[in-house]
């Protein structure tokens, strides 16, 4: 699976590995922008060139609304890896939307729990070759692939 799918298409599944490799990407995203937006603010302000409309104190403020039409993407990228992640668990990724608990199932859930070993109704085990053989002739199929 191609990063561009992990990061912006909510079908499928990936591994415990690949959840926090995608999440330290998009803490990578995130850090970037709030580093490049505050420079660019500290640097307008001192040479009293372009002056944005202010959303907050102070001159950070000023590039502030750049960091909210950032967060939309960003936001978009962590739900797709939280519901991949999800998926894997073999829930819904509906369950991002329950206050509190959610957010820590979350954690617990996607970040240390292991995934399903055989497909579900998300997808084929994104680990498989590691666990499992494809089936065979007279194998019986699992419940959770019928």
């Amino acid at each position: 699976m191609r990063i561009t799918d992990i990061l912006l298409s909510p079908n499928g599944r990936i591994t415990r590995l690949g959840f926090w490799g995608a999440w330290l990407a998009v803490t990578f995203i995130i850090a970037i922008a709030a580093v490049g937006l505050t420079t660019l603010a500290e640097f307008s302000a001192q040479k009293g060139g372009f002056q944005p409309p202010v959303l907050g104190d102070g001159d950070v403020g000023r590039f502030a609304w750049i960091g909210l039409i950032l967060a939309v993407p960003v936001a978009w990228m962590a739900f797709c890896v939280l519901i991949k992640r999800w998926h894997d668990r073999g829930r819904s990724g509906w369950w991002l939307l329950v206050p509190v608990i959610g957010q820590i199932l979350a954690l617990i859930e996607c970040g240390f729990l292991e995934g399903n070993r055989s497909g579900n109704k998300y997808g084929p085990s994104p680990a498989r070759g590691r666990y499992d053989r494809p089936l065979q002739f007279g194998d019986e199929i699992p419940e959770d692939m019928a």
